[in-house]
């Protein structure tokens, strides 16, 4: 399915013998060593064989590509959503050649909204749908499926302080209520000692979008502060009691390039490609985390999260706050959202070939292959067990009912 809105990229062996043989007296005790011996042989080839990749095994309810199974006709497939994971997106679009992967970085407000109107053909988003969100989803539905791990980092413009500064959720929190207003505040002084700190305003900077990174920063601040909590809650979009707003990821980065004294938050990738400087963050064991892929990856290794079933109520899933002691706090999980049974949602809009294509491009980006862009564009690889149940919810996809053939390039 294409889609006007979302269907481009913004920035980014042989047979039996049938003649019996004779056996001479006594011959037949070497014959059995002869083919026991052929047995053995041809055993160590195929585990051989299978350990140095000549073999695929089948993938869903087909094969990999190269194992001999028939890729469906390419089509060109459309998704809308997450700025946060947008730079990995652009990335398997890019790489992926199966089929012409569109993808526009809208925020995930948009991308929810685009999957429930089915102008997309999978939505992205840093925030799982809430309660009325699920009910607005169309009938047969939709899958959750986590593709990726990022985390959001408060990001800071100010001139002629280097390092990294020490934040608490109680600092973050006050200052995005705006009962924090300087930067010398003795709070934020106190908590970065050896700093000094300008005498300056402090400029609020935060999303004007509907936001999976914003659902992440407000479920940390609510988190930390009474306040926050029962006033904003955690949500894709916050009636916001101060700051300037700016779209996306990109953005408020550039919003915090160009402006003195301000502060804003966007995921780490965002920081780090840009050289934006970020600040550590206070976890539950009271000590600051600079993010990075290690102690996010064990941020979500600690959170133990039980997913719920692919189409069940995912609201509440979160791997913020984790108990490690190096463990980074505002971890956040990145999910993408596919109709159930594909040719029931899009009828005639969606051909069998393109859902077949849609599901290939799914298994790809969480097996071995798509996951080893993450890293390099410091998102965290999925864990063995995520893929494993991803890899089983992507299987479950149907079209009229019947089951997708897949045929997954490697």
């Amino acid at each position: 399915m294409s889609s006007t809105q979302a269907g481009t990229n913004t920035p980014p062996g042989s047979d039996s013998d049938s003649t019996m043989m004779r056996r001479k007296k006594g011959g037949g005790r070497g014959v059995m060593i002869a083919v026991v011996a052929v047995v053995v042989v041809i055993i160590l080839i195929l585990v051989g064989g299978y350990a140095a990749g000549w073999f695929k095994t089948s993938t869903g309810s087909g094969g990999t590509g190269s194992g001999g199974c028939k890729s469906p006709t390419p089509a060109t497939l459309s998704g809308a959503g997450s700025t946060l994971v947008a730079p990995l997106m652009f990335q398997w679009s890019a790489v992926y050649t199966s089929s012409t992967v569109g993808y526009s970085s809208v925020g995930s407000g948009a991308g929810i909204s685009d999957i429930t109107s089915k102008t997309v053909d999978y939505g992205a988003s840093d925030a799982p749908l809430n309660p009325p969100q699920r009910t607005a989803i169309p009938s047969p539905g939709v899958v959750t499926i986590p593709e990726s791990i990022g985390a959001a980092v408060p990001i800071y413009n100010l001139p002629g302080i280097s390092g990294h500064l020490r934040f608490t959720g109680q600092v973050l929190a006050a200052i995005y209520l705006g009962d924090m207003t300087n930067w010398n505040n003795s709070a934020l002084q106190t908590i970065n000692p050896g700093v000094t700190l300008p005498n300056a305003n402090i400029v609020v900077v935060h999303r004007s979008d509907g936001s999976g990174t914003t659902f992440a920063w407000s479920s940390f601040l609510a988190a930390a502060n009474a306040t926050w909590k029962t006033t904003y809650g955690h949500s894709t979009t916050i009636n916001w009691p101060v700051g300037i707003g700016a779209k996306g990821n990109a953005g408020v980065t550039e919003t915090v390039q160009v402006t003195s004294d301000a502060i804003g938050y966007v995921d780490i990738n965002y920081a780090l490609t840009n050289g934006v400087a970020f600040g550590a963050v206070q976890n539950p064991s009271g000590n600051y985390i600079v993010a990075n892929i290690t102690n996010i990856a064990s941020a979500v290794k600690d959170a133990n999260v039980v997913f719920p079933s692919p189409t069940g109520d995912w609201y509440n899933v979160t791997v913020e706050n984790a108990p490690g002691a190096q463990d980074y706090p505002i971890a956040t999980y990145t999910y993408l959202f596919v109709y159930t049974d594909l040719g029931k949602a899009y009828g005639s809009s969606m051909s069998l070939s393109t859902a077949e294509n849609l599901v290939n491009f799914l298994l790809w980006i969480v097996g071995p292959t798509g996951q080893s862009y993450a890293a390099p564009l410091y998102y965290v690889p999925l864990s063995p067990a995520t893929v494993t149940y991803d890899t089983t919810t992507i299987d479950s996809i149907t079209y009229n009912g019947a089951a997708i053939t897949t045929c997954v390039p490697s």
